[in-house]
């Protein structure tokens, strides 16, 4: 069949009969642009409206198919079309209705998920991508919502129509573009972090707090309560630390095993006992404020333990008490791979008795224990800052 041959004969029957394309559509119950697609061979007239534009034309459902005229009115092909038609019309009555239905309630959804979305949106680049792809899924299921129930067709005859739905579409594009590009960027950039070695350090000699703090610190979600200024109090001293600072987060470790004579003992275990942190809500002046208190752990590690973050954003901190050796193991652990340490630098022993409370592929820990953090309002999560050392609690405890 060709499409360009009847186009070019349904527009000179139609010149034949004076008339213009929004005339022929009017009769015909369509837009004008569809009869435009039809006479230049881009589409083709529905099979339920053959018979009528025959009719109109005076021609036969034939001529129209081969896109000339033929000798001859085959009566019976005729027939045969007019029956065509209405048995194409009744199916296709019937199938859009479900189709229109089915359309919307999806439409209707889809807007509800994007929506929900946004609501509950928390920065994340992963989280951010679902919104888009889910706003662009959103808008193409509309148009075929619109399409499905004629509505498009109206909106397409008013005259800046077209005009809008080009700007939408190459702003859309524009959107995509920048975020396929931000995209690419970003998981370069993850890419390279990854591939880059761990800042590893080991003996009493390479520790020092403060460079931890200043490096680290803001990433881990952490003030390092738990760990000494340094190991002058203490008889002997192991040290271990390897840390990976990424794009979003730092990764690794540290291991800080201090032997204690006992009065210094006595005196490390009471500053852990009594350890606090206040988080505040906001830098004005009458802020509330919140107090986290570590937590006394004697159950989920082999010695007792005071746990300063227990997960918090992927974050394990803190101290294990080994009474019996006068010993005292404060440990960090940020997003801990235990399952796939096989080279054993993560020492087992400084662990909890059950590894598969590390697993940190089932969702997000950012709502676990951390006396460095508090969630003042849903969603909204304020950390501890060296600034606030000293500061009033002027505001309402939460």
């Amino acid at each position: 069949m060709d499409q360009k041959k009847i186009g070019l004969f349904l527009k000179d029957l139609r010149k034949e009969k004076g008339i213009t394309q929004e005339e022929l559509a009017q009769l015909l119950g369509v837009s004008s642009r569809s009869v435009s697609r039809w006479e230049t061979g881009s589409n083709m007239p529905d099979i339920s409206l053959l018979s009528a534009i025959a009719d109109y034309y005076d021609v036969d459902v034939r001529e129209i198919i081969d896109g000339e005229r033929k000798s001859g009115m085959n009566e019976e092909i005729k027939e045969v079309a007019d029956k065509m038609a209405d048995y194409a019309g009744t199916e296709k009555s019937s199938l859009f209705k479900w189709v229109r239905i089915i359309s919307l309630i999806g439409t209707m959804f889809l807007t509800l998920a994007v929506v929900f979305q946004c609501i509950e949106y928390e920065p994340n680049i992963f989280r951010f991508g679902a919104v888009v792809l889910s706003f662009l899924g959103l808008v193409a299921f509309a148009i075929t919502t619109l399409y499905a129930n004629g509505i498009l067709e109206k909106l397409a005859e008013k005259k800046h129509f077209t005009t809008v739905v080009r700007v939408i579409v190459i702003l859309l594009i524009v959107i995509s573009i920048k975020f396929i590009m931000m995209s690419t960027v970003i998981i370069g950039l993850g890419l390279l972090e990854a591939s880059q070695p761990y800042d590893k350090k080991s003996g009493i000699d390479n520790y020092d707090k403060e460079y931890l703090l200043e490096e680290y610190g803001s990433d881990l979600d952490t003030g390092l309560f738990i760990f000494p200024n340094d190991g002058q109090n203490a008889v002997s001293v192991e040290y271990e630390s390897s840390l990976k600072s990424g794009m979003f987060d730092t990764d690794g470790y540290i291991f800080f095993s201090a032997t204690y004579e006992d009065d210094e003992f006595k005196k490390e275990v009471e500053r852990l006992s009594e350890i606090s942190c206040t988080v505040f809500e906001s830098k004005h002046e009458d802020s509330d404020y919140h107090i986290g208190n570590i937590i006394y752990d004697t159950e989920s590690y082999k010695f007792p333990a005071y746990v300063a973050s227990d997960g918090y954003s992927s974050v394990y901190e803190y101290a294990l008490i080994d009474n019996e050796n006068k010993r005292i193991i404060y440990v960090l652990l940020s997003h801990p791979d235990i399952a796939n340490d096989e080279s054993g630098t993560i020492q087992t022993e400084y662990l909890k008795k059950d590894l598969n409370a590390y697993d940190l592929k089932n969702g997000s820990t950012l709502e676990r224990f951390s006396i460095y953090s508090f969630g003042f309002s849903k969603g909204i999560w304020s950390e501890y800052s060296p600034e606030d050392e000293g500061r009033e609690t002027s505001g309402n405890p939460r």
